[in-house]
């Protein structure tokens, strides 16, 4: 075999091992988070009002009275939104037992596109429906997908599961996620506890890797080069900062009030 193919063909059996480090979708030991909303701050390097975030867990919705619901609302304002406008719209229906996805629908409006994405997890199969309208003429394009795979979680089980587990330093966890019509895969590690913003935190890393959906094979998310999230390390483990070095600088989310439902 020649040297270039045998590089090839050691380096196969890494691309697929990602399939056996994944976490299992069983909740930890941590209490489950009860019915709460949370305010989030969006900046540039920490200085400059980007935008605004609204997560909401577990409020009851008579709509799906079987599902623990949640949602996030919110977008750029300001300076930003003139910049690069995006104000989204998710709801996310989770089995209330598991905290498994069911179904999740989203709405990002673009300023000149609309994306409307509806995704359903059924088996081993996400099924995804990704709709683009033009503000300006109303023409519209939809590309249905399919990705094989479980467990796969949206955005709202994955930050649900990973809080339920123990997180001890070093703990890594690895998580398919489907945010909204493609797959991607989360590596986090616990770095470990710190006193942030006047809080005793979690510390963790986060990276993301795209993954091909027919072949399984994992690509590069050049978008995003680093994040680190600080959890608070209490009863609700709810994220106190995330601050992410992407595409267009240093984005910062930081935690600007909490309300009990």
């Amino acid at each position: 075999m020649k040297p270039v193919a045998l590089l090839i063909a050691l380096s196969l059996p890494a691309l697929a091992d990602w399939k056996t480090e994944v976490t299992p979708a069983k909740l930890g030991p941590h209490p489950k988070l009860a019915p709460q909303e949370f305010d989030y701050r969006l900046s540039w390097n920490g200085m400059v009002d980007a935008g605004k975030l609204t997560f909401t867990f577990g409020k009851q919705d008579p709509k799906f009275p079987s599902d623990f619901v949640s949602r996030v609302t919110g977008g750029s304002t300001g300076v930003a939104s003139k910049l690069y406008k995006n104000d989204i719209a998710v709801i996310s229906r989770l089995d209330p037992a598991t905290l498994k996805p069911r179904a999740c629908v989203g709405v990002q409006d673009e300023g000149k596109e609309v994306v409307t994405t509806r995704s359903t997890w059924a088996g081993t199969q996400v099924s995804s429906e990704h709709v683009t309208r033009v503000a300006k003429t109303g023409a519209e394009t939809k590309v249905d997908s399919q990705f094989l795979f479980t467990p796969v979680h949206d955005v709202f089980s994955a930050m649900l599961h990973v809080r339920s587990h123990k997180l001890a330093n070093g703990d890594k966890l690895v998580l398919p996620l489907m945010p909204f019509n493609r797959p991607y895969l989360a590596r986090i590690e616990v770095l470990g506890r710190e006193k942030f913003a006047n809080r005793d935190t979690i510390k963790l890393s986060v990276s993301l890797q795209k993954i091909e959906p027919k072949t399984k094979t994992l690509l590069p998310y050049k978008k995003m080069k680093s994040t680190t999230l600080w959890l608070s390390d209490d009863a609700n483990r709810i994220p106190v900062e995330l601050r992410s070095e992407v595409f267009i600088g240093d984005v910062r989310m930081t935690l600007s009030g909490a309300r009990k439902l």
